[in-house]
C-alpha cells in the first residue's frame, strides 16, 4: 500500500497527508471504549503506512495521553504534524484559560511544540476572536505552537456557519479551518475556493457522518448511542434510505462500498488540504489508508451527487 499523498495546509508550508487520522475514537469518548492497545495499533498502522497528520484535542478523552506514550518512542514524533484543539476562548472569561489548555496538550503528548492548535469552540464576537488571536500568536512566537486552526462550530451546517468560516478567514490571523463536509452535508462548499485565495488551509471533518454513510445501517435502524443520538429518528431514515439509493449508482469499481465514495467525494474539491477519518480498529484503519489509492470519482456521478444533495444540508443536520 502506498502512503496517502500530501498536501500543502494553506500558506503554511506544512505538507499533510490527504488522509488525516482523526483521533477521537480512540479517547473512549462518544463513540465507546476502545482498549488501548488497540488504540497503539491504529496510530502505528497510519504511520506505519506512510501518514502524517494525526487530529486531536483536549476534549477527546484518553486521545492526547495514549498519542504521547506513542509518538515519543523513538522518532516518531519528527514524522508527524500533530494538531489539538482547546474548548478555552469560546469567550471572553476563557481565553486566558487558553494557555494552561495548551500547557497540558503538550504534557500528555509529550512534546514541546503543536503542530497545528486549534480553538476547538470559536468565539461568533470577533472581539473575542481577536483577544484569542492575540493570545495565540504570542505562544506562537514563544515556539510552543507552529499554525493557528479554528475548528468551526457544528454539528449542524447552516447560513450562520457559513458566515463565522468567512469571519475567521477574513481576519487573516487563521492558517486552517476544520469544517463538516460530506455528500449529505454540502453547504460550506463555497468557501474553499474562498479560502484557498486567501491561503486558508481546509480541513474536512465528518465525511462519513460519524458513520451513517458507511453503507451499514438500513432504513427503520436507529441509532441511540453516542453523539449520533444528535440526528432524530427521522432524520436517521432519511439518511439510510438515501445511503441505499446511492448504493445502487456510486459503488462500482473501483469503489466497494459508500464509505470509499463519500471520502473521495469530500477529498476532491480545490482547496481542500485534507479529510481526517476516525477508525476503532486496527482493519478499519486498514481500509481508510486504501482509500487514498483511488481514483477520482467519476464526473458524471460527483455531479449526480452535487445536484441532489447540494441544496438538502438543513434536511441532514443533528438538532
Amino acid at each position: 500500500m502506498s502512503a496517502p499523498p500530501k498536501r500543502l495546509l494553506g500558506r503554511t508550508g506544512i505538507q499533510v497527508s490527504e488522509l488525516g487520522f482523526g483521533a477521537w475514537q480512540i479517547g473512549g469518548i462518544q463513540y465507546g471504549p476502545v482498549p488501548e492497545a488497540e488504540a497503539v495499533e491504529i496510530i502505528h498502522r497510519y504511520i506505519q503506512a506512510g501518514g502524517n497528520l494525526i487530529d486531536t484535542a483536549r476534549a477527546y478523552g484518553a486521545s492526547e495521553a495514549i498519542l504521547g506514550k506513542v509518538l515519543s518512542q523513538g522518532k516518531l514524533r519528527e514524522q508527524i504534524v500533530l494538531a489539538t484543539k482547546t474548548q478555552k476562548g469560546s469567550d471572553a472569561q476563557t481565553v486566558p484559560a487558553i494557555r494552561e489548555d495548551l500547557e497540558e496538550s503538550l504534557r500528555l503528548l509529550k512534546t514541546d511544540c503543536i503542530d497545528l492548535f486549534y480553538l476547538h469552540q470559536p468565539p461568533d464576537d470577533p472581539a473575542v476572536m481577536h483577544q484569542a488571536f492575540d493570545l495565540l500568536e504570542s505562544l506562537k512566537k514563544g515556539g510552543k505552537l507552529k499554525a493557528i486552526g479554528a475548528s468551526i462550530k457544528g454539528p449542524a451546517v447552516t447560513d450562520a456557519t457559513v458566515k463565522l468560516c468567512r469571519q475567521y478567514i477574513d481576519s487573516g490571523r487563521i492558517d486552517a479551518i476544520q469544517v463538516v463536509y460530506s455528500i449529505l452535508r454540502q453547504k460550506i462548499a463555497p468557501i474553499f475556493e474562498y479560502a484557498h485565495q486567501k491561503g486558508v488551509g481546509i480541513v474536512v471533518r465528518t465525511s462519513i457522518e460519524s458513520g451513517f454513510l458507511s453503507g451499514k445501517y438500513r432504513p427503520g435502524q436507529v441509532i441511540s448511542e453516542g453523539h449520533r443520538k444528535r440526528w432524530t429518528p427521522e432524520t436517521q431514515s432519511l439518511i439510510f434510505q438515501k445511503v441505499t439509493e446511492m448504493e445502487g449508482y456510486a459503488i462500482r469499481p473501483p469503489y466497494r462500498s459508500m464509505a470509499e465514495v463519500a471520502v473521495r467525494f469530500s477529498l476532491e474539491p480545490r482547496g481542500v488540504s485534507t479529510v481526517i477519518v476516525g477508525a476503532r480498529t486496527p482493519e478499519q484503519m486498514q481500509k481508510n489508508l486504501a482509500i487514498a489509492s483511488l481514483p477520482s470519482l467519476p464526473p458524471e456521478m460527483r455531479a449526480r451527487l452535487e445536484k441532489e444533495f447540494g441544496e438538502m444540508t438543513e434536511k441532514f443536520n443533528p438538532v
